[in-house]
């Protein structure tokens, strides 16, 4: 967050060394699809207000997802390893090991606000302004941490906990877009911890009335968790499903059919989310371009970070895809984790029991990540395409956002075989190693022209080597070179899981 901060500053500065003037933003003022996206602009002419309103929202989405999953690990997780059972064989009430996890990732949280309001401050923002955002990027995080702790008690099985969770993410972010999408709705945003920043408005009207949401709501949350982990046995919930209901057998006929039964309703979650994004980017895509093309500070923020095709329609669709690459590779990672999930609950033993092979199991979960892939890749750019339909503008058509999306599937693929490979070597670091790896390129992508730094860094990005689609001719040999490198690191780990024990490393 500190980071994200100083570049938007560092961005704005570059782009505005003189400051803007009230006209060079007031296109988006009354635009509906900006309006929802990034919310009301205000106060555009402080580096502290542009940050807010261009990166606000990504950096609440963000801390909104930490607190989701880190919460539900922490708590249900824990549980369904039975690792809490060892926690409560010592002097601690089941209460009092609640209470210490929200409260730890609470005061996470605040770090998290912190540094950012910290950095925003030592930028030179009004300080006063900087510790209101920073404040709102707590609180969502130690709301949906006391959120997700709640239906932690009332569910079981994590991932339903995370499911749920993330599902009431997805319906807050909905209600921030109808909260800005009109002057006569913004009452809505008080019912959204995403939209309570936007009430604040840090560095324009400064309204502290939003910080008292902000700190009743965790707190009620919390203390409601605490008192129902109280009324519940370790390992039970409070929603728990009837034992005597007819078992439904659909789906159950081999381990593949069995993992697309288990991961299909996250995959929906996924679809629609990113849609939703995708339809709201492929509606600005025509104001956008036509913004840039009058706002040269804009120009050389794209310039300074090596995206000039961003200035025309064909480039900024392929930007946006490279954004959306991201996403789809993160869920690749995080399907395969889930295969993971069950070897270390022991669900893979039971499975293996019967004559199904190791590499005929783990190939099924590849191939439907595959297809989970190809899926959202293909969601995302219909859903561009329909949006800058809906949105009135005819520049976007079907096949250009389709390629656009497609042409991102070699880095997917290259994810996916790392993600396996570090899955057959080295299981507990499926996630995080192949997470941080395709973070970081992005990163170096963005970052690394800005920063002057040599080519050889800038090629480990595997976003480098894919070419600005529909703007330029698909780069045949650096995709089949990034798919060839995918299959070669799939193959060794699926060897490496052959011959290693469950449960190892």
């Amino acid at each position: 967050m500190a980071g994200y901060v100083a570049l938007e500053v560092a961005s704005y500065r570059s782009a505005y060394p003189s400051g803007v003037s009230p006209l060079q933003f007031a296109i988006f003022e009354d635009n509906p699809a900006v309006r929802m996206m990034n919310g009301v602009p205000r106060a555009l002419d402080t580096a502290g207000g542009f940050t807010v309103w261009d990166g606000g929202w990504m950096m609440q989405i963000i801390v909104a997802v930490w607190a989701v999953l880190t919460t539900s690990r922490l708590l249900r997780g824990e549980e369904d390893l039975d690792r809490t059972d060892l926690v409560l064989a010592t002097p601690v009430r089941a209460t009092a090991a609640t209470a210490v996890v929200v409260a730890l990732l609470v005061a996470e949280s605040t770090l998290v606000g912190a540094a950012a309001a910290v950095t925003m401050g030592l930028t030179g923002q009004a300080w006063a302004g900087s510790l209101l955002f920073g404040v709102g990027l707590a609180a969502v995080g130690a709301t949906f941490t006391a959120g997700t702790a709640v239906v932690s008690q009332l569910v079981e099985v994590r991932r339903r906990v995370a499911g749920l969770s993330a599902a009431a993410l997805g319906a807050a972010y909905l209600l921030r877009m109808v909260g800005n999408s009109a002057d006569s709705r913004t009452w809505v945003r008080w019912s959204t911890p995403l939209g309570w920043i936007d009430q604040l408005q840090p560095f324009g009207a400064d309204d502290a009335l939003a910080l008292i949401p902000m700190i009743a709501v965790p707190t009620a949350l919390g203390i409601l968790a605490i008192r129902l982990r109280a009324v519940r046995d370790t390992g039970g919930a409070l929603l728990a499903p009837e034992s005597a209901g007819r078992s439904h057998l659909h789906l159950l006929s081999s381990p593949v059919a069995f993992a697309w039964r288990s991961n299909q309703a996250t995959l929906l979650a996924w679809a629609v989310g990113l849609a939703a994004i995708a339809a709201i980017m492929g509606a600005l895509v025509s104001t956008m371009i036509d913004w840039i093309a009058e706002d040269e500070g804009y120009q050389q923020i794209l310039a300074s970070v090596g995206l000039e095709a961003a200035l025309t329609l064909e480039g900024f669709v392929a930007v946006i895809a490279f954004v959306f690459a991201l996403a789809v590779a993160i869920h690749v990672i995080f399907r395969i984790g889930a295969a993971q999930a069950e070897e270390a609950t022991s669900r893979l033993e039971a499975i293996l029991a019967r004559r199904v092979s190791r590499l005929r199991w783990l190939g099924g979960h590849l191939l439907l990540t595959g297809i989970g892939a190809a899926i959202l890749t293909i969601v995302v750019g219909a859903a561009m395409w329909a949006g800058a339909l809906a949105a009135g503008s005819d520049r976007l058509n079907l096949a250009d956002a389709l390629s656009a999306s497609l042409n991102t599937l070699p880095v997917v693929a290259l994810v996916a075989g790392l993600t396996v490979g570090i899955y057959g070597v080295a299981p507990r670091l499926t996630v995080p190693i192949p997470l941080a790896v395709v973070v970081g390129g992005f990163i170096l992508y963005l970052l690394g022209p800005a920063l002057k730094w040599p080519d050889w860094a800038l090629n480990l990005s595997p976003f480098t080597h894919l070419a600005m689609v529909p703007q330029q001719p698909w780069a045949s040999t650096a995709a089949l070179v990034m798919c060839g490198i995918g299959v070669a690191l799939a193959a060794v780990g699926s060897i490496a899981f052959r011959r290693r024990d469950l449960g190892a490393g």
